[in-house]
């Protein structure tokens, strides 16, 4: 985020692009600045923008992003499509970072995200925010005193209330995929579409209003995170009043075992 007359610069690193990462980035901004823009210049991102028509002028929002944009008290703005320039400020901001802190984190490499994130808040604060801006052509924090007099007040409000839900089907085996792990529900809801999100530092599973399992984050993907009681007196059998049948094998199946020459005799039987 780019702040339009001193050019002040907030940058984050982020492992995705979901609407709550993008609302989450906002909100550390607006703490950055210790205030709110009246508008805020977009390109047309689906975040913000849903759709909108070839001229530009009929724009159906992103719901919970105007709802974000009314809580924080901010007019979002969109670029007309296919004009990147007119967010130039922005983009041109994002090569600065690209080239001169990515490339020259050569020698220092970061450990992890956060590792990442305290080397980039530093390296704003003491290079990017402390240059002699290329079109302006004054230090950017000299400036500073033009934005910080025309920014909203934060008040005090608490961050936007918004959990980050995506809608999922349970697999037959009673499993739901999210972030690359499984996650164990109760059976009964195999088939079911349910609502899984990532709150109160558990993976919680919610069918309707009703909170169907809470797990642990899987510490690394691929895991399998397993509650007993989810599976207890889970069917076995291909008979059952469900139509959506769970299919968990209690024991491995039983192969018969017969010699090569039998396979040899059928493969000659065929030829003829």
């Amino acid at each position: 985020m780019t702040l339009g007359y001193s050019r002040r610069l907030f940058a984050r690193a982020t492992r995705d692009e979901k609407l709550l990462t993008f609302i989450r980035c906002h909100e550390e901004a607006l703490e950055h600045f210790a205030g709110i823009p009246h508008e805020l210049l977009y390109d047309n991102t689906k975040s913000v923008v849903l759709s909108r028509d070839f001229e530009g002028q009929e724009i159906r929002w992103n719901p919970i992003f105007w709802d974000f944009s009314s809580y924080r008290g901010f007019q979002p703005r969109t670029c007309r499509p296919y004009r990147a320039q007119t967010k130039g400020k922005v983009e041109s901001g994002v090569k600065y970072v690209r080239r001169n802190f990515l490339c020259g984190l050569q020698g220092r490499e970061p450990a992890n995200l956060d590792d990442l994130n305290a080397q980039l808040r530093e390296w704003v604060w003491k290079v990017a925010n402390q240059r002699v801006h290329g079109t302006t052509h004054e230090v950017v924090m000299a400036r500073w005193d033009g934005d910080q007099f025309a920014l909203q007040p934060l008040n005090g409000r608490l961050p936007y209330p918004y959990a980050d839900d995506e809608l999922r089907k349970v697999a037959r085996d009673a499993f739901v995929h999210w972030q690359g792990s499984r996650y164990s529900v109760p059976w009964i809801y195999a088939g079911r579409e349910v609502w899984v999100r990532q709150q109160e530092g558990h993976v919680q599973v919610h069918y309707g209003d009703r909170r169907i399992a809470a797990h642990p984050p899987a510490p690394r993907k691929h895991m399998v995170m397993l509650e007993e009681d989810h599976h207890a007196g889970i069917p076995l059998s291909a008979r059952q009043e469900r139509k959506t049948l769970v299919h968990i094998r209690a024991t491995a199946p039983v192969v018969e075992i017969r010699p090569l020459a039998a396979y040899e005799s059928l493969a000659l039987a065929g030829a003829r």
